[in-house]
């Protein structure tokens, strides 16, 4: 239900991306794109980005390494995830305020952490919700991520979909798993 934004539309998704990762590919709802091509002001009810380290894009990641990334990731679960959600705030507002787009500030209030959604020998998945305020308007965002070790390197892909109730959190684990699972498959 989803398709990718495409490179006339990179530079919309590159202000979600954090500086020290690179965006691999946007995607969008597929209603949603032609919205966004001609510019048009909607909130993206659903998108998902793939991204890689910048540090590490050219760096091999042995299942050992991988091991290792998991587990230290899953210590920052927790107080060091609260300080990257606001620097993740204070970035977007920076570059919101580089594209002249001052009133497109964003406040995100402190991640319900929904914890490890799937782990597999190449794939580890985790979750949160995370309430967002924009314009005065305040509403959340349920995300589902996963580290995927591909060929020999290291992914970060996320899945965001406005929080509704419980089934966007079984919508979120389920289609992220799959996801991963698919990039999995398709680069074997």
């Amino acid at each position: 239900e989803m398709s990718e934004v495409g490179y006339d539309n990179r530079e919309f998704m590159e202000v979600f991306v954090a500086p020290s990762n690179r965006l691999i590919a946007g995607f969008v709802l597929t209603s949603a794109l032609p919205t966004l091509r001609q510019g048009t002001d909607s909130t993206l009810s659903k998108y998902a980005m793939v991204q890689v380290p910048r540090r590490g894009e050219y760096m091999d990641c042995k299942e050992s390494d991988f091991k290792e990334v998991t587990a230290g990731f899953k210590e920052q679960f927790g107080d060091a995830m609260n300080s990257s959600i606001k620097e993740a705030e204070a970035e977007f507002n920076r570059r919101m305020k580089a594209l002249d787009l001052k009133e497109t500030t964003v406040s995100m209030g402190a991640p319900i952490q929904l914890g490890c959604l799937f782990s597999k020998p190449d794939a580890y998945g985790f979750g949160m919700v995370i309430p967002v305020e924009m314009g005065g308007h305040t509403t959340k965002r349920g995300m589902g991520g996963a580290l995927v070790r591909v060929k020999q390197r290291l992914l970060f892909v996320y899945l965001y979909s406005e929080y509704k109730d419980e089934e966007t959190v079984k919508w979120l684990r389920k289609a992220t798993e799959d996801w991963a699972d698919a990039i999995l498959k398709a680069n074997k």
